[in-house]
This record gives C-alpha cells, sequence and structure tokens, in this order.
C-alpha cells in the first residue's frame, strides 16, 4: 500500500518554502496517498493565491482555522511532512502521542536561524521522527538532520524574454514583499547604482507594491522600476534581467536562486543562509552593514558582472544548480526520508534524536 501523507502549510502565502514543497509532494504523488492542509488566517482569504495553487496541482486542499482540525487530518495519515515554526503542529502530534497515535512526523527547515531550527527541534523533539533543512549548516547544527537543497518544477520557467526599456544593466527582484528583503533598500539606492529594477511581488500586510512605486517616485527613480503581475511562472523575469538580486538580512537556500540558476540567470547576493557555502564561486556575493546591502559592495558586484559578460556567471551558476538541484535527486531524498519513517512507524520504532545524518 502507498504511504499516506499528510502535508501541511502553515499560511496560505505563496513564498519560496511553499513552492519548493509543492515541487517536491507533486513530484511524489505517484509514490503516495496526499492529503494538503494549510493554516488559513483573515489575511490569507483575501489573497488566496497558495490556496489555489495547491488545488490545481495537488488535487485540493483542507484549510485549517482551528488547531483541532489537524487531528482527523494526522490520524488517518501514516507520515505528516510539515514545515514552519508551527507549535500547532507539535502541540497536536504530541497529544496523539499521549493516546498512541501518532503518525509519522518529518519537519522541513526552511531557514538558517536558530529559533526557527535547532532551538524549535529541541522544545519538540519527541514528536519530529526526521528532519529535512535546505541548509547544510542547519542540518549540521540538528541531532539526526539531512541536508536536501530545494528544487523547482518546470512549469514555473516558463515566460519570455522582455526587451530592456534603456542601456541601464536591469536588476530583478522576485518574491514577498517583507521587510527582511529589503526591496525598499534597492529601489532608495538605484541612481547610485546606475541600474534600472524589474519586480515580481507579492504584497504583505508589510509592504506592498504600491508602497514600493510610492518610493520610486519620492526617489526620482519611477521611470526605472517596472513591475510584473505576481504569478507561477517566474520565466519572464528571469530572461529579462542582468542579474537577479537577493538583498535579505537572512535566507535559509533561496528558491529564486534555484529558479534563477537553472535558467543561467546571474546572481548578486548578501552573504545569507546556505548561498556561500554552496555556490561560493558561482554567485556575486555583497557585504552588509547593520542588516543592509553596502552600497559600495554592491557597485563592485555590479562592476564584475559587467567586466565578465553575463552569460558566463550565468553558465557557471546553471552547472551547479542543475547538478546539486536536480528534481530528480532531491525528489528521491524525501522518499527515502519518508519511507525510512514509515518503514520505523511499521516496526513499532522511533527514530532516536541522535538517528543517522
Amino acid at each position: 500500500m502507498k504511504p499516506r501523507v499528510c502535508l501541511v502549510f502553515p499560511h496560505l502565502l505563496l513564498g519560496g518554502g511553499e513552492t519548493a514543497l509543492m515541487a517536491v509532494a507533486e513530484a511524489l504523488r505517484e509514490d503516495i496517498v496526499l492529503q494538503a492542509c494549510a493554516f488559513e488566517s483573515p489575511e490569507d482569504r483575501v489573497s488566496g493565491i497558495l490556496r489555489r495553487e495547491l488545488e490545481e496541482r495537488l488535487g485540493g486542499v483542507t484549510l485549517i482555522r482551528h488547531r483541532w482540525e489537524l487531528r482527523p487530518c494526522f490520524r488517518s495519515a501514516d507520515v505528516v511532512l510539515w514545515y514552519g515554526v508551527v507549535p500547532a503542529v507539535a502541540d497536536v502530534l504530541a497529544s496523539l502521542a499521549v493516546q498512541g497515535r501518532r503518525p509519522g512526523s518529518v519537519r522541513v527547515v526552511h531557514t538558517s536561524r536558530e529559533e526557527d531550527g535547532p532551538a524549535f527541534h529541541r522544545r519538540w523533539r519527541q514528536v519530529i521522527d526526521r528532519t529535512v533543512c535546505v541548509h547544510p549548516g542547519g542540518a549540521r547544527r540538528i541531532p539526526g538532520a539531512v541536508f536536501v537543497p530545494n528544487t523547482c518544477s518546470p512549469d514555473r520557467l516558463q515566460g519570455h524574454r522582455l526587451e530592456p526599456s534603456s542601456n541601464l544593466p536591469t536588476l530583478g527582484f522576485l518574491g514577498r514583499l517583507v521587510p527582511q528583503k529589503n526591496v525598499a533598500w534597492l529601489v532608495e539606492n538605484l541612481e547610485a547604482l546606475g541600474a534600472s529594477l524589474l519586480l515580481q511581488v507579492f504584497d504583505t500586510p508589510f509592504q506592498t507594491a504600491a508602497d514600493l512605486a510610492g518610493l520610486a517616485e519620492r526617489c526620482g527613480v519611477a521611470g526605472r522600476v517596472c513591475f510584473l503581475p505576481p504569478g507561477r511562472e517566474v520565466g519572464t523575469l528571469l530572461r529579462s534581467v542582468d542579474a537577479l538580486v537577493i538583498a535579505s538580512q537572512h535566507e535559509g537556500f533561496p528558491m529564486v536562486a534555484v529558479e534563477a540558476g537553472l535558467l543561467g540567470t546571474p546572481v548578486i547576493s548578501t552573504r545569507v543562509g546556505a548561498l556561500p557555502e554552496l555556490f561560493s564561486e558561482e554567485m556575486l556575493f555583497v557585504d552588509s552593514r547593520e542588516g543592509f546591502p553596502d552600497l559600495a559592495s554592491m557597485q563592485n558586484a555590479l562592476a564584475k558582472l559587467r567586466a565578465v559578460p553575463g552569460p558566463v556567471w550565468g553558465r557557471r551558476l546553471q552547472e551547479r544548480v542543475a547538478t546539486l538541484c536536480a528534481r530528480e535527486r532531491v525528489v528521491a531524498s524525501y522518499r527515502d526520508v519518508l519511507r525510512s519513517v514509515c518503514e520505523r512507524q511499521t516496526s513499532g520504532t522511533a527514530i532516536s534524536a541522535s538517528g543517522p545524518r
């Protein structure tokens, strides 16, 4: 019989973590019986982008508004696959363990922060059988964890190249608008960088595309900032820029780095998450100062990009990503983790906190 897997999303906001797990789950559907669940908040109901994605790609989603609604989903599952800092999931697993009815549990850690990874694991390790980390450094800090990089569904990369509107280099940003991504910094420093900016963003309660458009107007660079509509396909943006920029304060393994790499788009990034360790020679890295990219370092990265033709940097990254993040390889790793938990559940033994890496 196929194992029954309950995949839990902590919210209905579409970001890198959601995109990565959907790619894995979609590829695993031939091997498992999948039920997708997602916590819904009042803010999530306004957008519903992830809900539509889940319905189209995974065959539907069970919306969770109260933690007790997880119980029937977990009781009918062999393994719960979940991610994020979601005490509600851990709490329900713990309550089912008391009853002797807990399913297997695989948690995915998508950031490099202590509170999201090691600290959360220490608190809830009794209900976590295996941990998957997209950051190799995170895997080293959690006993028994395994490093598995992110991957991407091919349909994400559809799109066509847009012709540039000026002779300036075009930088690109793709993702949710949260302050730690430092998108406002890019707009504020666009004049000093001598570049234009192409954005494909998802509004959040913290920041919106309209906010950025207003900021660009006040900074006198409105003519250099263009927006693409938010959507599943990111190929148009990645084919239309000279480099993708990751200006974040912290990350785990940004999905946009995988997507850019698969298309051979150069990446300029702050030294965040797994990127410096995994792509030390394939990306252009910039220093940070007080949580923001250092302007001189960013200018230097742009100068390096101009000095060596863009396709060279793009090809380097493409070759590395094609090997490290191949979908078949990543999905096989998840399949092995899920199989190991199912086998332990069947034999009645639990995976210890100091189990195999």
